[in-house]
């Protein structure tokens, strides 16, 4: 009873455009023009019209519901972050870290260097000293978009009822970032439902799993998401 649409985002596929000048909030805008296309169609029930974004496009559907609240009629957040963009980076390199068994001072180093760079990304000043290839790997629309990224003001705009997905082995958007979308959707002045599910034994990329390490991605026997994922989204979209 679903009718579904799934694209490929600018820059990747057939589409157009030019993946590395592309922000989050052009990703955004190109997701209100697919929404004025469906609500043209006549296979379409415009009334409820769902997003489902997952990781960077659960920002992404955020964005583009908080400025849709009349043609949006719900979101779906699939492990998607729930801290500042720059915050997310930094847990992320701590955990890689981790992994890595580097002594403090290494670590120290590591994380200070990342902090100056997304300094540099954000603020334009402060690339002395760093080498030339961190500059042209981080210096971008996207990544300054990314990091400069907070949930909790795009949150308070939006108007919809929310779904949270999340797979507790995910190492990448670790599964407290779901509780803190949840917080911030309950919060909102209309108080629409806001319902979580967390899933056992599931990665980021929402696959069973044993550790949910990035390095695990490429040995993983099964590859396809687990099943109880669709069957969550179609259980709240139904309510």
């Amino acid at each position: 009873g679903f009718l579904v649409l799934r694209y490929d985002k600018r820059g990747v596929g057939q589409s157009g455009g030019r993946e590395e000048s592309a922000t989050i909030q052009d990703y955004a805008e190109d997701v209100r023009s697919i929404v004025t296309w469906l609500k043209k169609r006549d296979d379409v029930d415009d009334e409820r019209i769902a997003l489902a974004g997952h990781s960077e496009g659960g920002a992404v559907a955020m964005i583009a519901a908080s400025k849709e609240s009349d043609d949006i009629d719900s979101i779906v957040l699939l492990a998607a972050p729930g801290t500042r963009g720059a915050d997310l980076i930094l847990e992320q390199q701590r955990h890689a870290l981790d992994l890595l068994k580097t002594s403090e001072a290494e670590r120290k180093t590591k994380i200070d260097i990342q902090e100056r760079i997304q300094t540099a990304v954000l603020s334009g000043v402060g690339w002395e000293g760093l080498p030339p290839e961190y500059r042209k790997a981080a210096d971008t629309p996207w990544f300054r978009s990314l990091l400069q990224y907070d949930p909790a003001p795009v949150m308070k705009r939006t108007k919809q009822p929310v779904l949270i997905v999340q797979g507790d082995l995910d190492k990448q958007v670790f599964p407290h970032h779901a509780d803190k979308l949840a917080e911030m959707a309950r919060a909102r002045d209309r108080k629409e439902p806001v319902e979580v599910v967390h899933l056992p034994g599931v990665n980021h990329l929402l696959v069973p799993a044993t550790s949910g390490e990035v390095t695990e991605y490429g040995t993983l026997a099964e590859k396809k998401v687990s099943p109880v994922v669709a069957t969550k989204i179609a259980e709240f979209l139904k309510r």
